[in-house]
């Protein structure tokens, strides 16, 4: 006796296509991911082997030798330090992205005053400058502040950065502004309805923008690695290139240091997620 299976419906026809294009990217994605998570367990002489082989020869071969190498053994840049350079570096730099980027969005979205528009075109016609043109200038000004080789050149000239404006004024827009309305008549302060109404209400787009920003700071190399030279005040990116050298690179232990370095952003990626789809599913309504 043959078995009838259910007929797929229209809707799931639908989707089907939508469907195997997520599952092609989430592969994409995963495979480098799950090349660098087995290559840092794997023993040195069985990495650069052709054909490449995904897995050591034998289950017995697993180490975690790679990462106790990169924690416990010194050089001339501590890991552990160079991590909690990191986290220092983006948990403050984003703090004061949000605080700045929430008020600036604020007063352009609600305020008015002479200059406005053209101010926020400015600020719109700045993110299309390359970042790489602003390095002499940032250095110039870092260097005659006598910042170079502390972790204030890595955490304040991102803060002025347009992007978060932008994105949090949009989202401002689509408040009704029949709440702050309300909010004025019982006394409220600007301030106090920012503060009570509007960030409550926006919880998802200062989420985005904080996890964004967070997400730069922990990644970004090349302005570090012009501004730092000393090795306790190195992050991540930097201190990674002592596991490179000019002749031969240990990359079981670059991988497993990439894998130290990786592990938060996608922590807090995977924990976010759901704030980032509800702020860009809620982006434009109004009413």
């Amino acid at each position: 006796m043959s078995m009838a299976f259910p007929r797929p419906s229209r809707r799931t026809l639908d989707l089907m296509p939508r469907f195997v294009i997520a599952l092609v990217l989430a592969v994409v994605w995963a495979l480098p991911i799950a090349w660098m998570l087995m290559t840092s367990i794997k023993p040195e002489n069985q990495i650069v082997t052709i054909p490449i082989r995904w897995l050591p020869e034998h289950l017995s071969d697993l180490t975690f030798q790679n990462y106790i190498n990169v924690l416990a053994i010194p050089r001339g840049v501590d890991l552990i330090r160079s991590f909690l350079n990191s986290l220092t570096v983006a948990s403050i730099g984003t703090l004061c992205v949000v605080v700045v980027d929430t008020l600036a969005a604020y007063a352009l979205a609600r305020l008015r005053f002479p200059g406005r528009d053209i101010l926020f075109y400015a600020i719109v016609a700045s993110l299309i400058v390359p970042p790489e043109i602003l390095l002499i200038p940032n250095y110039i000004s870092v260097w005659r502040l006598d910042w170079l080789n502390t972790l204030l050149p890595l955490i304040v000239p991102p803060v002025g950065s347009g992007f978060g404006v932008f994105l949090l004024r949009q989202f401002f827009l689509s408040i009704p502004s029949e709440l702050e309305d309300a909010a004025r008549i019982d006394g409220c302060g600007r301030l106090r309805i920012l503060w009570s109404i509007v960030v409550p209400l926006s919880g998802g787009a200062i989420a985005t923008l904080a996890i964004f920003t967070f997400l730069y700071y922990w990644n970004d190399f090349t302005w570090p690695y012009i501004t730092i030279n000393a090795a306790d005040v190195m992050t991540l990116p930097i201190a990674l290139i002592q596991f490179r050298g000019d002749y031969f690179s240990e990359y079981g232990q670059l991988m497993a240091g990439t894998v130290i370095t990786a592990l938060p952003t996608i922590i807090v990626f995977l924990v976010a997620q759901r704030l980032i789809i509800r702020s860009i599913t809620l982006t434009g309504l109004k009413g």
